[in-house]
């Protein structure tokens, strides 16, 4: 199986409602499943953010370290504004950890596969 940007993303999704359901019968409560939400969203931000620059980074032929601390910078101030609205840090760290643990998760798989082969 070839893994694409778009297979990506439809990982991403799957992942966070997985880990969104179990928030939501763990806990039994809205704002969990309100939070993690949240952090999925400013998750997927950071994701097409990163996407735009790796294509303009391709174009170039550099990298840009304006363009990362660009990206760090709106990554961590939406942070700070959701939590400043009141959202809980357990649910915005669930939801803003999804993509990374699923990258992690599809190369330790990829890994395991080719070892297997």
């Amino acid at each position: 199986m070839k893994i694409t940007i778009k297979r990506l993303e439809i990982i991403f999704v799957i992942v966070y409602f997985l880990a969104a359901s179990i928030c939501f019968f763990l806990f039994l409560k809205t704002d969990c499943l309100k939070d993690s939400l949240a952090g999925f969203l400013v998750s997927i931000g950071d994701w097409y953010l990163l996407k735009f620059m790796a294509k303009k980074w391709l174009k170039k032929g550099r990298y840009s370290l304006f363009d990362s601390m660009i990206r760090f910078a709106v990554v961590g101030l939406s942070i700070w504004f959701l939590l400043n609205l009141g959202f809980g840090g357990a649910g915005l760290i669930l939801g803003i950890s999804i993509i990374p643990l699923s990258l992690m998760g599809i190369g330790v798989v990829s890994l395991f596969k080719k070892l297997t082969v």
